[in-house]
């Protein structure tokens, strides 16, 4: 059953965004254990299950600080900031590392299907 709510939470998250709390207790886990998500977060079937979502998030943040430098002429600064702030937020978010609460829907699912 964990299993199930564990990619439950995590397909909520992709599809949704919105506060790990929140997707865990729409999956089906207590108020209790969904209050503090690092707990999920830490789990070692978490982590293996979120580790390519993760991969792939950071080769993004990597690539616009990469782009960032041939276009920082042409570009607005705050432009370029900002989306390597976004996706940063979003890697600490995932990974269980300290952020606050950011919806990131539209880009997670451009991540997920980058033709779209």
């Amino acid at each position: 059953m964990s299993d199930i709510r564990r990619k439950k939470t995590i397909n909520e998250l992709m599809e949704n965004g919105g506060s790990v709390s929140a997707a865990m207790r729409k999956a089906g886990y207590g108020k209790g254990y969904a209050k503090n998500p690092q707990h999920f977060k830490k789990t070692k079937a978490y982590q293996e299950e979120i580790k390519p979502i993760l991969e792939r998030l950071e080769e993004e943040r990597d690539a616009a600080l990469e782009r960032a430098k041939v276009t920082r002429n042409k570009a607005k600064y705050r432009d370029l900031i900002d989306s390597t702030e976004k996706l940063t937020k979003l890697i600490q978010l995932l990974s269980g590392e300290s952020t606050e609460n950011l919806t990131f829907v539209d880009f997670i699912k451009h991540v997920k299907d980058p033709e779209s």
